[in-house]
């Protein structure tokens, strides 16, 4: 069965992302596959302290929530990342989750490599702007530094024009889209 782990990083439920995310998840629930769906800005995570320590040991220094979501990642198939773009990258919820996915990788010969297999990742933004590739290449940085943690980018939705806090929830297109890729990562 697949397993999936969802990370929401908007601090706002029921808005763009968690419309979007929710679609996603309908689509794997109608194939039985696990789903956990984790809401950061409810969560405890302090920002990585550049102590180091997740390089002689998989794990992190500190004792938050993170725990639980390495364990998570450790036994999925699909990463799922979503996030609104402040300021043109995303939030700071989301900020902190990924500085502290440092413990997913190891350094071999100055080289990274994960420590807990390879994952699909799948990154959901929401845009104000009207034009779905003015973010691109800060979106392909990303998918690129988080491939040494083997999250390796599967697939992006991007829903622009997301003035209104549900401006989603009357986008058709980006919702069939969301909602057939959770089907098809499911099978």
């Amino acid at each position: 069965m697949t397993k999936v782990v969802v990370f929401m990083g908007s601090p706002r439920k029921k808005g763009n992302v968690d419309t979007i995310l929710d679609e996603i998840i309908r689509g794997v629930n109608d194939n039985g596959a696990e789903v956990k769906k984790y809401y950061l800005n409810d969560m405890n995570i302090k920002g990585c302290q550049g102590c180091l320590y997740c390089r002689k040991t998989p794990s992190c220094a500190l004792k938050d929530d993170m725990v639980e979501v390495y364990e998570d990642i450790k036994s999925v198939e699909y990463v799922i990342i979503g996030s609104p773009v402040y300021i043109c990258q995303v939030s700071a919820q989301t900020k902190l989750l990924l500085d502290r996915l440092y413990p997913l990788t190891e350094i071999n010969k100055a080289k990274h490599t994960p420590r807990f297999g390879e994952k699909k990742l799948i990154m959901v933004y929401t845009q104000a702007a009207p034009i779905s590739f003015l973010f691109k290449k800060y979106f392909r940085y990303t998918v690129k530094h988080l491939k040494g943690m083997g999250l390796n980018h599967y697939k992006t939705i991007i829903a622009t024009k997301a003035f209104e806090r549900d401006s989603t929830k009357h986008n058709s297109k980006i919702l069939k889209k969301a909602y057939n890729l959770g089907v098809k990562i499911s099978l």
